[in-house]
């Protein structure tokens, strides 16, 4: 049965125009399907029913926008963004790790004002923030973290998503409670794809937590009990009167401007004694879903730790590449997207499908699961190198066919 069309959305729409924001009708989903009617949709109920250059430049009459929902009633409502209405937007999806993205901005840049906000139906975060009177291009600017600005669409409440949630104003946050707070300068440095002009701000560093504790052990074994942050010590490796060691802990690199050693953990395991291990073996299972087409992973910036492990435990200049097998497992009682499919291998969490790839190969990995007790694909895990200067994350990719096939399981280590 369809969801209900979104209610009093005329009401919201000329609502939202009388604060100055430009407004257009969007798609509507049915059925888990576009009104568009393209049965691929890659975006459903997210874009426009109309032509919305104009609206990008100027905002339409309280009239056309009367026109438009006695034209379609059950319209969804969307917010152009950027100079037009006045707003950017930050886009959460937690499905591909924005929210783990957001904290970690926060945490080396200070916290968003308190603003404007919406819930979305795939429960993600729209925070409507103040233009700053200049161009803000639309961009990602971190794993599942979009800055909307000039040129930009959101869809805003009282909209449908596909999945029949509705989209709603935070209570206390919604436009009339509150006007969008300023946009901080560093979001805005982000947003035009360079890193904030102050030094006295960084983003959290993309060494692991284990990293970090093994950098600290490996420290603590030379007789050196680190501290959080850049900070100088006294060089154990030489004869060292004054503190000339310095060491970044949550980097992980260190330099000794005394005896001229530095590096990074590889550098530090070799003083210490420790060898570089070989990867960690992941045994090759049954292979139920088997394909010969990528599916990108989404989140796996929050399993950095996981990753790691699942590779040995140590990084190399070149990175890696390991080819691996990985679960699919439903996950009904996710209280974001109770239909989303966690990606496990090794027994550790790595990330999950994206919307679009668990909308296509639901049924496939249902049945997987039915038949045979599990559903199985190879999977490839990419990056994580460490150069000077420079440290990389882990990626997933899963080889999967398009749409799925469900094979036979073959014998352990086929």
């Amino acid at each position: 049965m369809a969801p209900d069309p979104p209610a009093d959305a005329l009401d919201d729409a000329l609502a939202l125009l009388g604060r100055g924001w430009s407004v257009v009708p969007v798609h509507t989903p049915r059925d888990g399907r576009c009104s568009c009617g393209r049965p691929d949709c890659p975006s459903p109920g997210k874009h426009p029913r109309l032509r919305w250059d104009a609206w990008q430049r100027r905002r339409p009459t309280a009239d056309l926008v009367r026109r438009w929902w006695r034209r379609w009633p059950d319209a969804n409502l969307g917010v152009v963004t950027g100079d037009v209405s006045g707003v950017i937007v930050v886009d959460v999806d937690p499905r591909s790790g924005g929210d783990g993205s957001l904290e970690g901005l926060e945490a080396g840049y200070g916290p968003l004002p308190a603003t404007v906000e919406a819930q979305t139906g795939g429960g993600g975060r729209h925070l409507y923030l103040r233009c700053p009177g200049r161009p803000v291009v639309p961009r990602p600017v971190a794993p599942g973290l979009d800055l909307k600005g000039d040129g930009g669409l959101v869809v805003a409440p009282p909209s449908l998503h596909v999945s029949g949630a509705a989209y709603r104003w935070v209570p206390g946050r919604g436009p009339g409670d509150l006007e969008p707070a300023a946009s901080p300068a560093w979001l805005l440095a982000l947003g035009a794809g360079g890193p904030p002009s102050s030094a006295s701000v960084r983003l959290s560093p993309s060494r692991t937590a284990a990293e970090r504790a093994e950098f600290a052990e490996l420290w603590a074994a030379l007789g050196v009990d680190l501290e959080p942050g850049d900070r100088m010590y006294r060089c154990p490796l030489h004869d060292d009167h004054h503190p000339s060691l310095h060491v970044d802990a949550d980097g992980c690199r260190w330099l000794c401007f005394g005896c001229h050693r530095g590096g990074g953990i590889g550098r530090l395991r070799h003083i210490v004694g420790g060898g570089e291990r070989p990867l960690d073996a992941v045994a090759r299972l049954p292979v139920t879903l088997a394909g010969g087409a990528t599916v990108e992973v989404a989140g796996e910036a929050g399993y950095q730790d996981a990753l790691l492990a699942l590779t040995g435990g140590r990084r190399r200049y070149s990175g890696v590449s390991v080819d691996v097998v990985a679960h699919l497992v439903p996950e009904p009682g996710n209280p974001v997207d109770p239909g989303a499919i966690a990606v496990l291998i090794g027994g550790h969490k790595v990330g999950y499908l994206r919307w679009d790839d668990t909308h296509r190969l639901r049924r496939a990995v249902e049945d997987a699961v039915t038949r045979f007790g599990e559903a199985t694909c190879v999977a490839t895990i990419r990056g994580g190198w460490e150069r000077p200067g420079d440290v990389g994350f882990f990626g997933v990719k899963l080889w999967l066919a398009a749409p799925a096939t469900i094979t036979r399981p073959g014998p352990p280590g086929a």
